[in-house]
């Protein structure tokens, strides 16, 4: 088994596994730091002289197991601290309006349906999938079925709802 080039693995790897926690995240912010963390792993992984045989499912299940923690203790300090979240300003043009609209259904998805449809709008196999997750295969087709229905059903509502409210403010009064 040759051993995995680390600069490789980041250059051709890095930019899935940075789009996939920027949609699991909702935070740019944070998916840079939790990518960072991922590859730091890799590094001390490779520097062992360990063997990794999938680099792909193994960077992809590292990075969505420090998400994972990583929103585990943001619960936390936010129910010690009793903190309060405003929802950021609503933008009013067109193609922000959807790109929320597609936030928020992703976001509306159980967390671990979402985390399947993401992964496989990345291309992973429901094989790889199943690797990452830690659910058994057939059980991935389920969970992908479930949570394309629950996004297109949370998509198609709320579209037609900014559709109306955007008719309703352009429409000529008589």
């Amino acid at each position: 088994m040759v051993k995995p080039d680390f600069d490789e693995l980041y250059n051709e790897i890095g930019p899935g596994v940075y789009r996939y926690l920027r949609r699991l995240t909702d935070s740019r912010v944070q998916a840079e730091d939790i990518l960072q963390e991922t590859f730091l792993k890799l590094h001390v992984q490779l520097s062992t002289g360990a063997t990794i045989s999938n680099a792909r499912a193994w960077l992809f299940r590292v990075a969505t197991n420090l998400a994972k923690d990583k929103k585990r203790s943001e619960t936390r300090a936010f129910l010690s601290q009793e903190q309060y979240y405003a929802p950021p300003v609503i933008d009013f043009h067109l193609r922000l309006e959807n790109q929320q609209i597609i936030r928020r259904a992703l976001w509306q998805i159980p967390p671990r349906m979402r985390q399947v449809l993401l992964l496989f709008s990345e291309g992973f196999s429901y094989k790889e999938i199943a690797e990452i997750t830690g659910i058994e295969v057939v059980y991935v087709g389920v969970l992908l079925q479930r949570a394309r229905a629950a996004f297109k059903q949370y998509y198609e509502e709320h579209n037609e709802r900014q559709s109306n409210r955007h008719d309703q403010k352009h429409s000529v009064r008589g």
